[in-house]
């Protein structure tokens, strides 16, 4: 940890060799910065982010706390921007199902932490979900906006949506599963205009209008209710 600011800031040392990046995480400042990179750099490089970092923790704050989820039956879980109510039982297989607007759970009869078999069988049917779905997506989107994507593959990000490679490697975070349609479509054009323009110009949100018009709707959709998209 790095004292001497009004906020809390964790100094990761990568092997980078000249950028320097930094993230929240909660309420927590994370700087990541090449090995060689010597501490009055680093303070002066927080001290010129200061009133922006400042700003994206108040408005962190401002946000709704999440209740933490229970895993029984009767709470709801969002899939596409729909919610569906969790219905577990007991039986002799563990499984997971999506039918007439229930996720059904099956726990064995002698599970000592069903509440843990739950959460997995979720998480395990969202994963698998987000793997056809988002793939699905960017192969449809890729040849309306007229790109080829080197690979897709589905991650699990603290503070990111997706992720487009220079060299056209495409990554999203399995939980835009859980968002409505047209998020989950934002989110896949944002990263595919990136093979367009491999930088956020206003050449590069020009390329993302004019297959999501109402990308800045969406954007701020994510700002304030991303944090709601958790399992």
């Amino acid at each position: 940890m790095m004292d001497g600011f009004a906020f809390q800031v964790e100094v990761l040392r990568t092997d980078r060799k000249k950028s320097a990046s930094i993230d929240l995480d909660g309420d927590l400042v994370r700087v990541s910065v090449p090995k060689t990179l010597s501490e009055g750099r680093i303070r002066d490089l927080i001290s010129k982010r200061s009133s922006w970092i400042t700003a994206k923790l108040n408005e962190y704050s401002r946000r709704p706390c999440v209740k933490p989820k229970e895993y029984v039956s009767g709470e709801t879980f969002p899939y596409l921007g729909r919610n569906y109510r969790l219905k577990v039982t007991a039986g002799d297989c563990a499984s997971i199902k999506l039918k007439g607007g229930y996720f059904e759970v099956t726990t064995l009869s002698n599970d000592k932490d069903s509440i843990a078999t739950t959460k997995a069988l979720l998480e395990a049917w969202y994963m698998a979900q987000a793997e056809r779905r988002l793939r699905d997506k960017t192969d449809r989107w890729s040849k309306i906006i007229g790109v080829l994507p080197q690979s897709v593959s589905i991650r699990s990000y603290k503070s990111r949506w997706g992720s487009c490679s220079a060299k056209g490697d495409m990554s999203y975070n399995w939980r835009i599963i859980l968002a409505p349609h047209r998020i989950v479509d934002y989110v896949i054009v944002h990263e595919l205009c990136h093979l367009k323009e491999h930088n956020h110009s206003s050449r590069y949100w020009k390329h993302v209008g004019r297959y999501i018009p109402d990308w800045k709707d969406c954007r701020d959709w994510l700002k304030e209710e991303g944090i709601t998209l958790s399992v």
